[in-house]
């Protein structure tokens, strides 16, 4: 739907989730922010883009906000149909938003060999069915405005946590912020509003920055890829619960950690704390090990825990 003049919400089906793209359409431009899975965009965009009566070759810039498959895997249906739009996403992303293979490797199966962590190949497989990924043509950084009209003009931002180069976009106009993966509440969640898996947020100082970015601006309205839009006191409530997220996480570490006999594997910790930090099905909990490695690394860095080898495979330790 178009939630504000020229802003238009494309909720498209991911399984028993789903995945939002959206569409900045100026009176000389447009901007797709994100293009879902492969699927997506013969599925959902097109039939959209018909039914709003936008024409697609309106579409210049395609950004990506960061390196999962549900947004980028539609980028080479895009292509095909925008020979020459301009593709964008952050220079830190840009190996993995143009490589499916350098994404299962250096961000699905990053938990592989120092946790023992990785998902199955069925898993993998889906990935690399969903998603055809096409050479970026623009690396950006943060601070680039895209002119859609003659007096509208966009903000790219950089609000890493997430991954390291993840893109926000911001529209003075209106005063909205379209923050992607920016912030993900105390769970991502299934269509129906239960949760489905934990955050899966990754480098926590930067994270709680963009987080208080985000609430520094101020925005009228917030978009995200997996929530519903919220305005008012519903972005307050939403940034507060991230928020607060993250400071359950460190507390139940810290509990973990200093009650434990010897040192805990990242295997361990998850299997000890994934009841008490949600609701979702017990088999979602593996992928606590993306916010945990992000505690665990920040914890490490200040010297409050250690670490060691335990079979192969990295266990911490509460530093006496």
């Amino acid at each position: 739907m178009e939630v504000i003049p020229g802003i238009h919400r494309i909720e498209a089906p991911l399984g028993e989730r789903f995945v939002c793209m959206f569409l900045l359409v100026g009176d000389e431009h447009a901007l797709l922010i994100d293009t879902g899975i492969d699927s997506t965009v013969r599925e959902t965009l097109l039939p959209y883009l018909d039914s709003a009566g936008i024409a697609a070759s309106k579409i210049r810039y395609v950004l990506n906000t960061h390196p999962d498959f549900d947004h980028t895997g539609g980028n080479g249906a895009v292509r095909e149909m925008l020979p020459d739009a301009v593709f964008m996403c952050h220079e830190l992303d840009r190996v993995m938003v143009e490589d499916v293979e350098r994404m299962i490797g250096d961000r699905y199966c990053e938990f592989a060999v120092d946790h023992g962590i990785v998902d199955g190949d069925e898993v993998l497989n889906e990935v690399r069915a969903g998603a055809r990924h096409v050479p970026i043509d623009v690396s950006v950084s943060g601070g680039e405005k895209l002119r859609l009209g003659r007096d509208w003009c966009v903000e790219v931002l950089h609000t890493p946590g997430h991954s390291y180069g993840h893109l926000s976009v911001w529209d003075p106009r209106s005063e909205t912020l379209i923050i992607a993966d920016a912030t993900l509440y105390n769970a991502v969640l299934f269509k129906n509003g239960k949760p489905a898996f934990p955050p899966t947020y990754r480098y926590v100082d930067t994270y709680v920055g963009s987080m208080n970015r985000i609430r520094e601006m101020r925005p009228k309205m917030l978009l995200t890829s997996h929530y519903p839009t919220y305005t008012g006191t519903g972005i307050d409530e939403f940034l507060g619960e991230s928020r607060a997220y993250v400071d359950r996480v460190d507390q139940a570490l810290a509990d973990a950690l200093k009650g434990a006999d010897g040192a805990r594997t990242l295997k361990q910790l998850i299997e000890v704390l994934g009841p008490t930090l949600g609701e979702w099905p017990g088999a979602a909990s593996a992928y606590l090990c993306f916010p945990l490695v992000g505690h665990l690394e920040r914890l490490v860095q200040y010297g409050t825990i250690e670490t060691e080898r335990r079979d192969g495979l990295l266990a911490y330790r509460w530093r006496d």
